[in-house]
């Protein structure tokens, strides 16, 4: 593309200098000696960036400035003068002039001017684009499952009905529940999220419910509980599989009374709450092994909100990658084009059991060691490179049926010696917490350790 630039100066010795040097940089350059003629042509030449002179026969330099300014604010304009005084400076800038050279000036001066300024407004441009679609929906897909599901959205969020969203880790459970927040009348008030599987058992109840002082050793002090604390808005529960059973038997009597009393407390305290749940269990199986109340599930699952995994989607991973193309761009200050045909075939043949969150680290990862325009196949880690999948496989031994605790167990075991027991990256490769890993080496390896 051929920026044009439109250098409006009395002094024609410098107009042609800069002229010629502008043109053999590749721009379109016009010429004006007087304001009237420039405001004239302004309108004929739309210019992308006018290089302005302080001080014209016929007009001050900042009174033009601000005509520029009013005929099109994305103009850009560098202020150029004999002239240096801080305070004019100043008002330029204020006005909208992007910089202010002073004369004599090197002409590279100019030019990296000017290219720093058309980079600054491309990038603003490509944000206001992207601010825009994501407060049109802020979830990047054009898959019609997803947009049915995005299309009820505005229905649910109408009511105050619990809500309860299931999907897998990194699907963007969090997400839909921050857009029924948005969308309703609750959306001035606080959305508080919390996640279940992130937080020890032994300090869940204060989290929720909140302490009085001296309610145990440590409570110096009255705190109030997340839930208090989203009154009058919208409280996500994430992973609510993951709930202890006491504390279900909390949540459960919250949901019926609408109150709660704090740690320690003797008071009930009304909340005007809504809740919404996540989770990527099968909770009427959780159900069945008394892993979790029935009447807590009927209590949350009014609304049921279920979202599909990447690899049932996969026309949105080309639209999600480009979306972060852009996203790390802007984060790292490089010009990705894109990716190269065998980086794409990869990342599009992928299974994503890690969904949307796992596509984004790709990215990131891939931006981080990428040295050239394009993201090849280099960038990316050996999972997809060499075809592999990061689930991990069950074993060829193990029956057709068997009880889904010992699956569990198996599945478990493989991510672990995969990890060498390295707990965090076992956790992040099975999609749970580090809590709730540790949970379940506890229940089916204790014994054996």
């Amino acid at each position: 593309m051929s920026y044009k630039i439109l250098i409006i100066d009395d002094e024609s010795t410098i107009c042609s200098a800069l002229k010629l040097s502008l043109e053999i940089a590749g721009y379109k350059v016009n010429i004006d000696f007087s304001a009237k003629e420039g405001l004239s042509r302004l309108r004929t030449f739309l210019p992308d960036v006018v290089v302005l002179d302080l001080r014209l026969p016929d007009m001050d330099g900042l009174a033009v400035l601000s005509e520029i300014k009013e005929f099109d604010e994305s103009i850009i304009v560098i202020m150029i003068t004999a002239f240096g005084e801080t305070k004019t400076a100043v008002e330029a800038v204020k006005r909208g002039a992007v910089d202010y050279l002073v004369k004599p000036f090197d002409t590279n001066e100019l030019e990296i001017s000017i290219k720093r300024a058309l980079k600054e407004r491309s990038l603003k441009h490509e944000n206001e684009i992207l601010r825009q679609r994501s407060e049109k929906s802020e979830f990047i897909t054009k898959d019609p499952s997803m947009l049915d599901i995005l299309a009820r959205l505005d229905s649910i969020a109408r009511v105050d009905s619990s809500v309860l969203i299931i999907g897998e880790t990194g699907t963007g459970k969090e997400l839909i529940a921050g857009l029924i927040h948005k969308k309703s009348s609750r959306a001035s008030e606080p959305f508080i999220t919390l996640n279940c599987s992130a937080i020890p058992s032994n300090l869940f109840e204060s989290e929720l419910f909140g302490h009085e002082k001296n309610a145990f050793t440590g409570a110096s002090a009255r705190k109030k509980g997340l839930l208090e604390l989203a009154d009058k808005g919208t409280f996500f529960l994430d992973e609510i599989g993951e709930l202890p059973p006491d504390l279900q038997a909390k949540l459960l009597r919250f949901l019926e009374d609408r109150s709660i009393r704090r740690v320690g407390g003797l008071v009930n305290i009304p909340l005007d709450v809504r809740i919404i749940a996540a989770t990527n269990k099968n909770l009427k199986e959780e159900i069945e092994k008394n892993n979790f109340r029935s009447d807590l599930y009927y209590r949350l699952n009014v609304v049921q909100v279920k979202i599909p995994p990447l690899r049932e989607r996969p026309d949105d991973i080309p639209l999600l990658l480009d979306y972060y193309r852009r996203v790390y761009n802007r984060h790292f200050n490089k010009n990705i084009c894109g990716f190269s045909e065998k980086a794409l075939k990869l990342l599009t043949n992928y299974s994503w059991p890690g969904n949307v969150r796992e596509l984004k680290n790709i990215v990131e990862r891939a931006f981080i060691l990428a040295r050239g325009l394009r993201i090849t196949e280099r960038e990316l880690p050996q999972e997809l490179t060499k075809g592999k999948y990061i689930t991990p496989q069950i074993p060829d031994e193990i029956e057709r049926f068997i009880p889904l605790e010992e699956l569990e167990k198996q599945y478990i075991a493989t991510a672990l010696d995969a990890t060498h027991w390295n707990i965090s990256k076992a956790a992040e490769l099975l999609g749970i917490s580090r809590f709730a890993l540790q949970r379940r080496i506890k229940k089916y390896f204790e014994k054996s350790l």
